[in-house]
């Protein structure tokens, strides 16, 4: 009966967090503190990568430089593997996965609720970025079509263009 209790609270407020995360706004921040248009490459979404497509932007910046999250949301993941190295899933409002990788360090925890200003990680150049320049990876997915989005059908997920989304709020 407890058990069934616990559950059911548990339920109740993952139901909460989800509702307060689908009324946050969509417009986002470059998450690389102090950078801006200049520290990525505008056409490297989608260019070919290897044996796949470059599914998001490079930011270039020193390492060690703070990286905030894009969008306030909540981390569904932090991971360490091959290809993002130190990385970080946030989810937000519009159903959005935004995937933060080469992290030198990371600053924060599964299911830890982040806003823009909160600190989630440093630019680093781990994973497949090793031996390269220090920068962050980020993209941004979602499993259903929406904005400027390509599918990849390896994941399968449809990848929205961040470079449109930083651009944009960049006019704002």
């Amino acid at each position: 009966m407890k058990r069934h209790k616990v559950l059911k609270i548990s339920l109740l407020v993952l139901l909460a967090i989800f509702a307060i995360v689908m009324l946050l706004p969509k417009d986002i921040q470059n998450p690389v503190e102090g950078c801006g248009s200049k520290s990525y490459n505008h056409n490297s979404f989608w260019h070919p990568w290897g044996d796949h497509n470059h599914r998001g932007v490079d930011i270039f910046a020193k390492k060690g430089t703070p990286v905030h999250p894009a969008i306030g949301g909540i981390v569904v993941t932090t991971a360490s593997n091959k290809l993002g190295g130190n990385c970080v899933l946030v989810f937000s409002s519009g159903f959005r996965l935004h995937y933060y990788a080469h992290l030198s360090e990371v600053n924060t925890h599964f299911g830890a609720i982040v806003t823009r200003k909160s600190t989630i990680g440093k630019v680093g150049d781990t994973g497949n970025a090793a031996g390269k320049p220090a920068h962050l990876h980020y993209s941004i997915s979602s499993p259903i079509p929406q904005g400027d989005w390509r599918f990849d059908p390896k994941l399968p997920s449809f990848y929205i263009n961040p470079i449109r989304e930083l651009e944009k709020s960049a006019k704002n």
